[in-house]
């Protein structure tokens, strides 16, 4: 069954039976003790790059991706712009369940959106976009299994920007996983999890032998919150002249939250250590040695280590923090202001103290203003002007290079209901 015949399924059965009355938007399915909703949106973004971009944006990530940008000084970066693109690629649909059970309610979670890279495909073709799965999970009581958001991001200190990724400090991943959240006083809550670590589903070195373990503290109010956040990671990597394999261990952590001021909100981060390549969207671009210098050896390396020429995995370590301000002016009307910094340590091969290459991102900075308008109870627009650069090492051959991002992003966006 195509994924067209699917939805208009699922539209029939919602139209075919009442909804809840205490919860809008929630169907009871006929001869079950089960309760349905659909949740998505249909959205259209539309970016004007006025400097360099990611060349491939079809197969690769249309939204902000400070690394990807070109240096300063390539083709792309001085002839390529003004560039302009528009998608609905994100646009999304899901469903919730919720069934009673002898051991309490069992919840049911899927979605998806568009947003998968195209590869070969274009605006030529009448499929030019790739569904994929977001969220697929089921709860009872504390426990949840399946996919969703990490555990190590915070979505309630995630700025509101226009752009799909916004600013690179934050975890943007959805791991396999197994939680249990546990409340241990009113407000607070602690989450335990184990979560799919990144192993050569590529091809490469790397493989995973043991998940990745997080713990998240977190406690909230009506003034905002605050969330303490930890992840142990182990890097496996296997050389042609390895015996054995060789294995690191790395720990790192983020704090964050929100303050409410009025009616309006200020959210802040910082995040960071050894190997935190993988939950840094910016630091997922930090381009590290090997020994062969063949990419496709790294195996799922994520900007995380590097390996020396004698074979051992050295760790690279990144931070990065953002801040966000959110201007209520209207019901109807707010803005945003956000900046965000990431760093990476200079990684030296084997503590000698020589630079790998230029090509390492040493920081990266970013800022983003934008407006939303909500013209409709389910409909909003948004208009955005973000900023970015990166400089790398430089080394005593090649000087400092840098890429610069200037774009204005807008988005109109329709949710179902």
């Amino acid at each position: 069954m195509t994924l067209s015949k699917i939805f208009a399924a699922l539209v029939a059965m919602a139209l075919a039976v009442p909804a809840v009355a205490e919860d809008p938007g929630v169907f009871k399915i006929p001869g079950t003790d089960s309760t349905i909703k659909f949740t998505g949106y249909v959205q259209l973004d539309t970016t004007l790059d006025f400097s360099g971009r990611v060349g491939n944006i079809e197969g690769l990530d249309w939204a902000t991706f400070l690394p990807g940008v070109p240096a300063d000084d390539s083709v792309d970066g001085k002839r390529k712009n003004p560039q302009l693109y528009m998608t609905a690629r994100t646009s999304r649909f899901g469903i919730q369940t919720n069934t009673p059970t002898k051991v309490g309610a069992v919840g049911l979670r899927l979605e998806g959106d568009f947003n998968g890279p195209n590869g070969d495909q274009s605006e030529t073709y009448t499929n030019s976009v790739v569904f994929r799965l977001r969220h697929a999970y089921g709860t009872v009581g504390n426990l949840l299994v399946g996919q969703t958001w990490s555990t190590f991001l915070d979505l309630g200190a995630a700025p509101d920007t226009v752009d799909f990724n916004g600013p690179g400090s934050l975890a943007l991943v959805r791991n396999p996983m197994v939680r249990y959240t546990l409340k241990i006083m009113p407000g607070a809550t602690v989450a335990i999890a184990a979560e799919n670590a990144r192993g050569a589903q590529f091809g490469g070195a790397k493989f995973q032998t043991l998940p990745d373990f997080h713990a998240n503290v977190t406690y909230g109010g009506k003034w905002g919150h605050v969330s303490l956040r930890g992840v142990t990671q182990q890097y496996n990597l296997v050389q042609a002249t390895d015996v054995a394999a060789k294995t690191a261990f790395s720990v790192a952590g983020a704090v964050s939250g929100s303050a409410k001021i009025g009616g309006d909100t200020l959210v802040a981060q910082f995040s960071g250590g050894p190997g935190i390549g993988r939950y840094l969207l910016n630091a997922l671009g930090a381009n590290v040695f090997f020994p062969d210098d063949d990419p496709s050896n790294q195996g799922g390396n994520a900007g995380a280590f590097q390996v020396a020429p004698n074979g051992d995995i050295e760790l690279v370590t990144a931070y990065a923090y953002h801040v966000g301000f959110t201007h209520v002016w209207t019901p109807q009307l707010r803005s945003n202001a956000v900046w965000s910094q990431t760093f990476i340590e200079d990684p030296k091969v084997a503590g000698t103290g020589t630079q790998i290459d230029n090509l390492v991102e040493k920081e990266m900075m970013q800022a983003f203003v934008n407006t939303f308008w909500s013209f409709a109870k389910n409909a909003e627009l948004g208009l955005e002007y973000s900023y970015g650069q990166w400089k790398s090492f430089a080394t005593a051959a090649v000087p400092e290079l840098k890429g610069t991002q200037n774009r204005v992003t807008a988005t109109v966006h329709y949710n179902f209901f």
